[in-house]
């Protein structure tokens, strides 16, 4: 036989062997419970759950993802020994006769749906066109098994016609379906690129691949806590800011604080959030909007520096999000007026 050829049939069958055995781990993930069990005898056993699966060097796919998959596999297994750590001591404390907190199936090694080490598929339910070049995928996902935390995003994974995967970073936003029920909404913008191409031939019914929660660098919790958190969005970045106002609506240290968003659009049809935002005002009263739309005002540095003129700039924060060359624009212009302290999602 060719050496080559039998050298990609070794590699084909060692292929299969890891699906198997991720299979079989995955099934164990989804029956066993983990923790501290109690047998109906009244004696206690200490379940632990499984490492996670270290990914094959080849799946990675090298587009310079932040984390890369590599990454997130080292942050699952320091998870993994801190969940081992706590269930061993509160173990110890169940049998010297204390009161423990953990006892439970392995709910914190799971995301529902999504998973930070392999792609799923997740079918959509309904597509929109908001505007021109870009559509809004409404993912079949409820926000009790799609969970996503504030900071955290999504990889989606394209097939091209010539054999290729492309892997990009998306945030979906929760927001009520026309069926009533809370759900991930996917603002796409639509480029001339290989992967546009490949998310506007999707229809409802289809299946998208992608994988997470990834999570990102920016500290939300630091940029919210000072006296002035400035947000600017360009383009389909409205996202990760709106999951951001999310986050602080909901929590009571950050609704009363200063806030400001600027969100910069093509045209009035790309301010999609726009409404949205301006119900949060109503229950933020210190929340401004400004929208900036390009062919009639596009966001500059004396723009910028007219909707901040009446706040005290000093020790404020800003959180950036649009394409790169808007982001370097924009921190920019923020240091120029003062603001120094300006993270990049």
């Amino acid at each position: 036989m060719n050496p080559a050829v039998e050298k990609l049939l070794q590699d084909i069958a060692q292929a299969k062997l890891r699906a198997e055995k991720r299979r079989r781990q995955k099934e164990e993930l989804d029956t066993q419970t983990y923790g501290i069990i109690h047998q109906d005898d009244g004696t206690i056993e200490l379940r632990l759950p499984p490492p996670p699966t270290k990914p094959d060097p080849d799946e990675c796919c090298h587009s310079g993802c932040t984390p890369c998959i590599l990454d997130t596999y080292q942050e699952q297994l320091e998870e993994h020994k801190q969940l081992c750590a706590d269930f061993q001591q509160q173990y110890q404390r169940a049998k010297a006769g204390k009161p423990t907190s953990i006892q439970t199936k392995n709910d914190r090694m799971s995301c529902g749906i999504l998973n930070p080490l392999e792609f799923r598929k997740v079918r959509i339910l309904h597509i929109d066109q908001p505007c021109m070049h870009s559509r809004l995928l409404v993912l079949e996902a409820t926000a009790l098994n799609f969970i996503l935390a504030h900071g955290e995003h999504i990889h989606i994974r394209a097939l091209l016609p010539n054999g290729n995967r492309i892997t990009r970073p998306f945030t979906p936003v929760m927001l009520e379906a026309e069926d009533g029920i809370v759900r991930p909404h996917l603002f796409i913008r639509l480029y001339d690129n290989e992967l546009s191409a490949s998310l506007e031939r999707l229809q409802a019914g289809d299946h998208v691949m992608l994988r997470g929660p990834i999570r990102t660098h920016v500290d939300l919790t630091h940029a919210f806590s000072s006296n002035l958190c400035v947000l600017v969005a360009g383009g389909s970045g409205i996202a990760p800011i709106f999951q951001a106002l999310q986050f602080a609506h909901i929590n009571s240290s950050y609704k009363n604080k200063q806030m400001v968003v600027l969100h910069c659009a093509r045209n009035e049809q790309a301010l999609w959030l726009s409404s949205l935002i301006k119900h949060l005002q109503a229950d933020m009263p210190h929340l401004a909007y400004h929208t900036f739309v390009s062919h009639t005002q596009r966001l500059s540095e004396s723009l910028l520096h007219q909707a901040l003129a009446d706040y005290n700039r000093e020790n404020a924060q800003a959180i950036v999000c649009g394409p790169g060359t808007f982001n370097e624009d924009v921190s920019c212009w923020l240091n120029n007026i003062g603001i120094k302290h300006a993270q990049l999602l």
